[in-house]
């Protein structure tokens, strides 16, 4: 490890694994919200509120929303604002179209802009970005230290990152008692409202085994920004951040 913002390695999804990871999310867009607000008990949901406040908004600004899936935290950052440039980026063409729906009819002046595309090239320029937002996606990269390098890079000198993410507690036998949650009972709740045995929501069980803990991901985060807050749920399993490119 090196000075801040250079972090030799790779951190992430394996290309297997994130086609993987892509294909499970491609088939949970019609009932995304609706599995995920009641296998959390409400905390994905109430969690993006805590985000959202913990961010510095103006009229005006750049947005950039990471892994924008159905756009359900650009929908809740456009609502505090009335005009605003925002780029929703996803690899998922479906999960665009879904965030598109979602957006169109927004009150105020919005330049909306969809990019199918991946967090670790990011077609956007320098340092003109205000704010990078990341819900429940940072995790899904394929390379965790190359995206956030993508991020600082997009962002102008002062400029907001908020990360929302699923963590593993860092207390052990929380975050046993989470991960047996996503194993045994996540996919047993997910069948009847997914409509099918083979529902995505298997997919979260792998993933989080691979998952920092709350404290790793702030540490992490923290090579390349300057962590401001940092707020956690549901004893670390939920982690949101607010941190700013020096």
């Amino acid at each position: 490890m090196h000075s801040k913002g250079v972090i030799v390695g790779r951190r992430g999804l394996s290309p297997d694994e994130w086609i993987d990871v892509i294909d499970a999310l491609e088939r949970t867009v019609k009932k995304y919200e609706l599995v995920n607000k009641i296998i959390s008990l409400g905390y994905s949901s109430r969690m993006r509120k805590v985000l959202a406040d913990m961010a510095f908004l103006e009229d005006g600004m750049v947005i950039l929303d990471a892994g924008c899936g159905p756009g359900l935290m650009s929908e809740l950052l456009l609502s505090r604002l009335n005009r605003a440039k925002l780029y929703c980026l996803d690899p998922i063409p479906s999960m665009l179209k879904a965030a598109f729906d979602r957006l169109k009819f927004m009150k105020g002046e919005f330049s909306l802009n969809f990019i199918q595309g991946v967090f670790e090239q990011i077609p956007v320029r320098s340092e003109s970005v205000d704010l990078v937002v990341a819900s429940y996606s940072l995790r899904d990269s394929m390379d965790f230290y190359g995206a956030l390098e993508e991020f600082r890079r997009i962002l102008k000198p002062g400029g907001q990152l908020l990360v929302l993410d699923v963590t593993r507690p860092d207390n052990k036998t929380i975050s046993k008692l989470g991960g047996l949650y996503l194993k045994h009972i996540v996919p047993i709740i997910s069948i009847p409202i997914y409509g099918g045995l083979n529902t995505p929501w298997k997919e979260l069980y792998p993933t989080y085994e691979r998952m920092m803990t709350s404290s790793e991901f702030v540490k992490e985060i923290g090579e390349y920004f300057d962590v401001l807050s940092v707020k956690r749920g549901l004893f670390g399993i939920f982690t949101a951040l607010k941190a700013i490119r020096a």
